[in-house]
């Protein structure tokens, strides 16, 4: 079934991070480090897991398990979004995880791994309007224009670098947002927010932070009176942008 080499693509993927081509977390580091080191110390015959092995299913049939999970997963659609009806390929990190999960085995031919913790962002991307404008140290810039390399401000001030760059998505449910500053921007009904969310217990002024989708920032008013809805969260602002220094660029 196989019709990449998702072993061999998922090792090239381990090998960049570790060596630093590819920008990733202190966690995803050490994930790609045990699995480098794993594939040199599980060798041969009396070792007592095997990566990808060849095996044979219960029709007799010759499989590897790591090639096979990704083969069938990419052979599955898109079920919504612009991508809907066309197959689902599979970028080089989530090649990584599915066959280090399930392309090691037992001598038996057992998974070796039965349950794994894997974090990841919803969408793996935010959506605002491209012609969002983002502060730089050299000034404010559309979000289209910025690459990876670029530097923009995080939410203390400080420089920082942009790491990724996702495509534009179009045809997507969006809204005009106006803060209390009025200050307005157009995000994607997905866009998650860290907000100060208000306890839904009348007379309650307690708050907790969670990150919400835009649709859940707002407590909707089932008679359709607009004026009648309830502000549940707030969004806090960023800190103001120190300055830059000439050797920080």
């Amino acid at each position: 079934m196989a019709t990449r080499n998702y072993a061999a693509i998922a090792r090239r993927y381990a090998e960049a991070v570790v060596g630093g081509d590819i920008a990733a977390c202190k966690w995803v580091q050490l994930a790609c480090q045990r699995q480098l080191d794993d594939l040199e110390r599980f060798k041969g015959r009396g070792s007592p897991y095997r990566f990808n092995p060849r095996l044979i299913d219960r029709q007799g049939r010759s499989f590897q398990p790591a090639d096979n999970l990704c083969a069938f997963v990419e052979r599955l659609p898109h079920v919504k979004g612009p991508l809907a009806g066309q197959p689902i390929h599979l970028e080089p990190w989530q090649i990584f995880i599915l066959t280090t999960l399930f392309g090691w085995v037992r001598s038996d031919g057992k998974r070796r791994f039965r349950r794994a913790y894997v974090e990841v962002p919803r969408g793996n991307g935010k959506a605002l309007a491209a012609d969002t404008l983002i502060p730089t140290p050299t000034g404010f810039k559309p979000m289209a224009d910025l690459k990876v390399g670029d530097q923009v401000f995080d939410e203390r001030g400080k420089p920082c670098n942009v790491t990724a760059v996702s495509d534009i998505l179009v045809d997507r449910p969006c809204y005009r947002l106006t803060f209390s500053t009025g200050e307005t921007l157009i995000a994607d009904e997905s866009h998650e927010w860290l907000t100060s969310v208000k306890v839904d217990n009348p007379g309650a002024n307690s708050t907790a932070a969670q990150a919400a989708p835009l649709q859940d920032a707002f407590l909707a008013n089932p008679s359709g009176n607009r004026r009648a809805n309830v502000l549940r969260a707030s969004v806090p602002a960023s800190r103001a942008a120190g300055k830059v220094e000439q050797d920080e660029l």
